[in-house]
């Protein structure tokens, strides 16, 4: 099976729907999606609930990225392969969302909020952020960490705030389940593009270096 072309055709889905969802938002055509879907998250608050969600939404913050980021940045075995296309990536994916907050202007929704967040509410920053940098690092892992154990392992953990952070955002009341899902979408498509960029690059290295260099853990 070709990954390199699902990924692709994925990432062109994922830019049809980001679109698709933007014109509905622009229109105000999104409360018969929205509405059911996010009092059905709201019915589900408690207590315990509510700080697990806390706790998922915080790996999505600026903070714990750029803490990641650093980290990445200053072993000298993940600069390169890990740091770098990482720390670029959040950067840009943060500099979209915002241009895209501030030409939309959704209001985020009129409910109790149970963290505290300012600005515009589409498309979902932690959305674009989570899914973006955590499906790059599970791409990365599996391209260059060996040890097959610690390679699954990396996998399983990075995926669960990849999948789980977005949900988090619409329990927590501070985005519409659009904002979430356009989001998601449009942190796949910076994923592939970046994916695609590092294969480019890769391909033009020195015949000893290729692609498939991978480190030991």
């Amino acid at each position: 099976m070709d990954t390199t072309l699902i990924r692709r055709a994925a990432a062109i889905l994922a830019a049809g729907l980001f679109i698709f969802i933007l014109a509905c938002v622009m229109m105000d055509k999104t409360s018969a999606f929205d509405d059911p879907i996010r009092y059905a998250f709201y019915e589900l608050r408690s207590d315990g609930l509510t700080f697990i969600a806390k706790a998922i939404t915080h790996t999505a913050d600026k903070v714990f990225i750029i803490a990641l980021c650093i980290i990445l940045l200053i072993i000298p075995t993940t600069r390169i392969k890990f740091g770098l296309p990482l720390s670029a990536g959040a950067l840009g994916v943060t500099i979209i969302n915002q241009i895209i907050k501030h030409l939309i202007q959704r209001p985020r929704p009129e409910i109790a909020h149970l963290v505290s967040e300012t600005g515009y509410s589409f498309p979902s920053g932690h959305s674009i952020t989570s899914m973006f940098f955590y499906c790059l690092s599970i791409w990365l892992v599996r391209r260059y960490v060996t040890n097959k154990k610690a390679r699954d392992v990396l996998t399983v953990i990075l995926a669960i705030p990849m999948l789980l952070v977005g949900p988090t955002r619409i329990y927590l009341g501070v985005h519409y389940p659009t904002d979430v899902l356009a989001g998601w979408c449009l942190g796949f498509f910076i994923f592939a593009v970046v994916v695609e960029v590092i294969r480019v690059l890769s391909q033009r290295r020195a015949e000893g270096i290729g692609p498939n260099d991978r480190l030991s853990l």
